[in-house]
This record gives C-alpha cells, structure tokens and sequence, in this order.
C-alpha cells in the first residue's frame, strides 16, 4: 500500500505540492502613430510544475510534472488599409469585422468627404463591394493600398442646372462629328457663361498622384480612343500597344484620364484593367461626363450654312483653372487626344485627334494607331507652346 507523508526535513524532501503561477499577460499594443498604425495581440499563459514525494513500503520515489504552456500570438484582429486620395496617403486602423460602410466613415473624418459622394477602388476586384460587406471577407492584406475619389464637402458646388432640352447626359460615338478650326465656338457668349459655370466645379476632379514638375499634361479618352468597351474581355478591349504607349508617354507626360461616361463605369474599367495600380507608370487625375458641358456651333451641314447644333465639349479651361492643377498646366503643355473632335471644340489648338478603334476592325486590318501616337508625342515633347503645332496631320508627321 502506498502511503503519502510530509516530512519537514530536508532529505527526503517533504512531499510538497508547489506551483509556480506566472501572471497572465495580455499586452495589447496600439500605436497612434499615423506612419505606423499597428496592433500586436500577445498572450502569455501560465507555466505551472507540481513536485510530489511518495513512499510506499519498499522505496522512496520522486515524481515531477511539469506544464508548460507556449506563447501564443493572436492573428490581428484589425488591418491598415493605406488610402490615396488627393495626392495624400491616410493610413485606416480598422476591424476586419467591421464593414466597407464603417471604412467609409472613417475616411468621411480624415477628409471631409462624405461616405455617399466617396467612390473607393482596389478593395476587390471585379465587382465593387457593398456597403454592408466585411473587411475579412474581402481577402486583402495588412497595409493594402486602395484609391479614393470625392470632393470634401466644402467644396460641393450646386449641379448646373439643366438647360430644356439638355436631356442626354452622354452621347454616342457615331453622332455627327467635326474638326474644329477656330476658337470662334468658345467666343460665343452662351458657351463663355457655360464654361465660367463649370470652372466653378474644378474642384470636383478627382485627384491620385501629385503633378510633376517641367512636364506636359496628357488628357486621354477612353472609349474607342484607347479601349473599346464593346467587349468586356479585359484584354480584348484595349488598343494594340497600349501599355507601352502609357509607359514611354509618362516619361514625358502627366497622364489625366477624361471620358464621356458615368462615373461608376470608369471605376470599374479603370480597376479592371489595372491602370490606376501600374508600377510603370501613374494616372495623375481622372474626369467624368459630369465635368462636360454643351456648347452651341453653327455648321454647314446638307449645304444648309449655319446649322445650329449642341454638344457636349471637354474644356480644358476646368482643368487649367483648378486650384492645385493649374500651377502645373497651362494652354501650352496640355494635350487632348480623342476619337471625337468636338470634344476639343473649345480648345482645337491643343487637340489631337485618333481614328476610332473598333475590336471588330483591328481584327482584320490590324492598329497601330498607338504605336505612331507614341513617337509623335516624344518628337514634340520638347516644345515650349503645342499651340504653335499644326496637329491635324500629326500621323503623316512621322510616317
């Protein structure tokens, strides 16, 4: 039979049940350092050894156990997610259970801008999350790196009302279409208080990257001058050569995108095909129909002279006249490249028109449009005022 003694001696030692309890520790680690949002979650357990004598009739044995448990480092509950926006970064702190909507609000407090007018891209890709999803669902890391678009709400200029008539908000590419070749349209009183209305919206540009200084602005459409969003394969709908046209361009150029459609449409190409995110090169702003305005133009069409005719325009003055921009860009660096020549009408002398692209067509005749536009920018990226450049046959320039 086995008999268990306590002994005040020292050998054999007293049969003693000892435990040695460290304090568990839970340090919870958050910077407020904006460089450095951080949080580490470490628990530390408790390391406990029981030693126990006992005798029995024919022997004296000393039995040990010891538990010890492991430090264990909790996966982080919260994630950095590093915004862009008007050529700012803003590092969010934010739970991976809270929702797009909870990441909205915290942007609405670092910028002014309210979660209804904010328009984020790269938190996924393909279809733009809802308010309602979960940060973890989305599967981004730690410090990923998202852009958002907005104007703080001090700057929110009331729309420009619509004039009778002024129904569509964009039109298709096949309308009726011609090559400016005066600034008479925007001497046109109507078109001047058209253009002083919108110059009051600059502000609404969406900026990504900061300007750089001594370089020509590129203002670039897309449908059917650089995309054609006919086809919604990624890669079927870009024109021949078109990242190495972006990449040679930018090392002479600043690059704004301005297209005719919505906004929400933009978002989605734009993410979709992974311009706003290329390590070679940067999108400095982007631009929507909603910065567009209708001019009025007589011209002879049927041979009837002076035909009226309304259309919408891109008015390079909005980006000249905006605050920050327009310390960079003027009407002597600034060049407009579309498919449509009327969107230039108020500024012809800075416009460089392309032929269409059409996927259908480059199939069977093949577009090298991009490639000639690339060395044609290069050859006159040098000169002190583009206005002083006849750019109407600019493809013959260097065939």
């Amino acid at each position: 039979m086995d008999t268990i003694v306590s002994s005040s001696t020292t050998n054999p030692p007293t049969t003693t049940e000892s435990t040695i309890n460290s304090i568990i520790t839970t340090t919870d680690s958050n910077s407020n350092n904006t460089n450095d949002n951080t949080t580490t979650n470490t628990t530390t357990t408790t390391t406990t050894t029981t030693t126990t004598n006992i005798i029995n009739d024919s022997d004296l044995k000393t039995k040990t156990t010891t538990t010890t448990t492991t430090i264990i480092n909790e996966e982080n509950s919260k994630i950095t997610i590093k915004t862009k926006w008007n050529g700012k970064e803003y590092k969010v702190l934010i739970s991976k259970s809270s929702t797009v909507f909870d990441l909205k609000r915290q942007l609405e407090t670092m910028t002014n801008v309210l979660s209804k007018r904010q328009k984020i891209l790269g938190l996924s890709k393909g279809k733009q999350p809802t308010d309602e999803m979960i940060i973890e669902s989305l599967s981004i890391q730690d410090n990923h790196s998202i852009i958002m678009m907005g104007t703080p709400e001090s700057n929110i200029i009331a729309d420009v009302p619509k004039t009778s008539g002024d129904t569509d908000e964009v039109f298709n590419d096949f309308e009726f279409d011609y090559i400016p070749d005066s600034d008479e349209i925007s001497h046109i009183e109507k078109n001047k208080n058209q253009l002083l209305a919108m110059i009051e919206r600059s502000n609404d540009i969406s900026l990504i990257n900061d300007p750089r200084p001594n370089k020509k602005l590129l203002v670039l459409d897309l449908d059917h001058t650089i995309l054609d969003f006919k086809d919604q394969d990624v890669e079927n709908m870009k024109r021949p050569h078109l990242e190495e046209f972006l990449v040679q361009s930018y090392q002479h150029y600043d690059i704004g995108i301005w297209s005719q459609t919505s906004w929400k449409w933009i978002e989605i190409k734009l993410t979709e095909l992974g311009l706003l995110t290329n390590p070679r090169f940067k999108i400095c702003f982007v631009m929507d129909q909603t910065l567009m305005f209708k001019v009025t133009t007589y011209r002879t069409i049927n041979g009837k002279e002076r035909t009226k005719i309304k259309h919408n325009v891109k008015a390079l003055e909005v980006i000249w006249k905006h605050q920050h921009l327009g310390k960079f860009f003027s009407m002597k660096n600034t060049l407009h490249v579309d498919d449509l020549s009327k969107n230039f009408a108020m500024n012809p002398k800075n416009g460089v028109h392309v032929p269409p692209f059409k996927i259908k067509d480059a199939k069977k005749y093949g577009d090298n449009v991009l490639f000639h536009l690339t060395k044609y920018l290069k050859s006159i990226s040098n000169e002190e005022d583009i206005t002083l450049i006849d750019h109407k046959e600019w493809i013959r320039k260097i065939l």
